[in-house]
C-alpha cells in the first residue's frame, strides 16, 4: 500500500444500522453492501456523536464536538474560523472533492446554491444546500450560482453518475484525492423506483419486538401521510435502490483501478425510529437513531473482519488523517486505524453524544439524560435488551455501571459543554 492512499468515504442520510442485514436485520436487501462488508472491517457498534444532520456534519468535518463549534442545530453554517478535514487535507497534498447534500452553509435550508466560502474548503465542489422533498426534481449546482443542474430519474443514480465522474477527473490527477459523497437516500420522504419498493410489498415489516403497528408518519409539508408499514416499504426500497447505487460506485473504483490504493468508507450520519417505539425521525438517543453502519475497506483489503472496538463520529476524522499521514490539532476522537486493519478492540471505551439531550455509551449500556441536563433519564442494557424495553436507571445491580457512565458523562460535561465560550475552539 503507498503512504498516501486515495480516500472514497460515503455518506449516507438518515440510515440507521438496525436497517442492514450487515448488522442482522432479516427482510431488507443490500446484496452490493453485504459484498463489500466481506471484504471490509465491519464496526459492529458504531454511534453518531450527534444525530441529527448539520452537526453531525459539523462534527465529521472538525473532528469536535457540536458543542465546541456551536454547530448545535440544523441550518447553521460551518464556523468559518474551525479548520476542516478538507483545509487538512488541503494543506497535505490531497485534492479534496465534494458531492451531494451540503446542509453546512446556514440558511435559509432549502434546494440552493452553496458559494464557495461556505464549503469548509473543498477545492471541488458539486452539491447543493438540503431538502429535495421529491427524489425526482432534485437540482444541483458547481460554480454558478444561476445555472442549476436537473438531475434526471432518481437523484440516487444521478449523484452515482455525477461522483463516477468525478472519481474519473480524480484519478487522473498526479496528487491523491479525497472525494465525500453525501447521498441524500434514504432520508424521507422516500420515492424508491418500484423494482426497489416491489421488493417489500408481501412482507411483515413491524416484526422487532418495539415496532408500533400503530404509529403513523404525517408530514404535511411533504405531502407524506401513511401507517408505519407504508413507511417501512417506502423506506427499505430507498435502502435496497441506495445499495445499487453503490455497487455501481464500487464497480467504477475497480474498473479505474484504484482498489490497491484507496480507502472506502461506507457510513450514516444517524438513523431513522421507522415507527420504533411509535417514533419517526432522527434526533433521540434510541438505537435506531443512534447506532449507524460503519464498514470501511482499508487499500488492498480483500478479507473481512470484525471488530468490536466502539466508534463514534468524532473518531472519523483522526482515522482519515492518519490514513493520510497527517494530524489535526484538535481532533477529539482516536484513529480507528488499527481496528480496520487488525480487528483489535479496547472494549472499555465510554462514548458520548449529544442533541437534545446527552448520552454516554458502551458496547453494552447506554445512559440518556433528561434534555440537555445531566439528570440521568435511562439506563439500557444493549446486550440484554437490543430493543431498550427495560429501563434499569436505579436498578441495584445496574449501580456500577451507571456510576461510570455518570462520572464519564460529568468530566465530559465540564470540559466541552461549560467551559466559557472564549475558550472554545472559537
Amino acid at each position: 500500500m503507498a503512504s498516501r492512499p486515495n480516500i472514497l468515504f460515503v455518506l449516507v442520510d438518515q440510515l440507521g444500522a438496525r436497517w442492514l442485514p450487515t448488522y442482522g436485520h432479516k427482510i431488507v436487501s443490500t446484496p452490493q453492501l453485504e459484498s463489500f462488508a466481506a471484504k471490509s472491517t465491519v464496526f459492529e457498534r458504531a454511534i453518531t456523536t450527534a444525530p441529527l444532520c448539520t452537526p453531525y456534519r459539523s462534527c465529521l468535518l472538525s473532528g469536535t464536538y457540536p458543542a465546541q463549534t456551536g454547530v448545535l442545530h440544523n441550518g447553521q453554517a460551518y464556523p468559518a474560523d474551525v479548520p476542516s478535514l478538507a483545509d487538512y487535507l488541503n494543506a497535505g497534498g490531497y485534492a479534496t472533492h465534494y458531492v451531494g447534500k451540503w446542509h453546512l452553509s446556514g440558511a435559509p435550508q432549502e434546494n440552493r446554491w452553496v458559494p464557495p466560502e461556505k464549503r469548509a474548503g473543498f477545492q471541488h465542489f458539486i452539491g447543493w444546500e438540503s431538502h429535495h422533498v421529491d427524489h425526482h426534481a432534485g437540482l444541483i449546482w458547481r460554480d454558478d450560482p444561476n445555472e442549476s443542474i436537473k438531475m434526471p430519474g432518481h437523484e440516487t443514480d444521478a449523484l452515482t453518475d455525477i461522483a463516477l465522474h468525478q472519481l474519473t477527473q480524480a484519478a487522473s490527477g498526479s496528487e491523491p484525492f479525497f472525494m465525500l459523497l453525501s447521498y441524500q437516500a434514504p432520508h424521507p420522504p422516500c420515492s424508491p423506483p418500484r423494482d426497489f419498493l416491489d421488493i417489500y410489498s408481501e412482507q411483515d415489516l413491524l416484526s422487532e419486538a418495539n415496532a408500533d403497528v400503530s404509529a403513523w408518519f404525517d408530514m404535511p409539508h411533504w405531502d407524506a401521510d401513511y401507517d408505519a408499514a407504508t413507511f417501512r416499504q417506502l423506506y427499505f426500497g430507498e435502502i435496497s435502490h441506495l445499495d445499487a447505487g453503490f455497487g455501481r460506485l464500487l464497480s467504477g473504483l475497480d474498473e479505474l483501478d484504484l482498489h490497491e490504493n484507496t480507502l472506502v468508507v461506507f457510513t450514516s450520519d444517524h438513523g431513522e425510529m421507522a415507527g420504533a417505539h411509535g417514533l419517526f425521525g432522527k434526533g433521540l438517543m434510541y438505537e435506531e437513531s443512534l447506532r449507524v453502519p460503519l464498514i470501511v475497506r482499508a487499500p488492498g483489503q480483500t478479507r473481512g473482519r470484525r471488530t468490536t472496538q466502539l466508534a463514534a463520529t468524532v473518531d472519523l476524522m483522526p482515522t482519515l488523517l492518519n490514513y493520510a499521514g497527517l494530524e489535526a490539532k484538535d481532533a477529539e476522537g482516536i484513529s480507528l486505524k488499527a481496528q480496520i486493519e487488525s480487528g483489535a478492540a479496547d472494549d472499555d471505551r465510554i462514548v458520548i453524544s449529544e442533541c437534545q439531550n446527552f448520552c454516554a455509551a458502551t458496547r453494552s449500556w447506554k445512559l440518556v439524560t433528561d434534555g440537555r441536563t445531566l439528570r440521568p433519564a435511562a439506563l439500557y442494557n444493549i446486550s440484554a435488551d437490543p430493543y431498550e424495553l427495560d429501563n434499569r436507571l436505579d436498578s441495584p445491580p445496574a449501580a456500577e455501571i451507571q456510576g461510570a457512565l455518570q462520572a464519564e458523562l460529568s468530566n465530559w460535561h465540564k470540559r466541552v459543554v461549560a467551559l466559557p465560550q472564549q475558550n472554545r475552539l472559537h
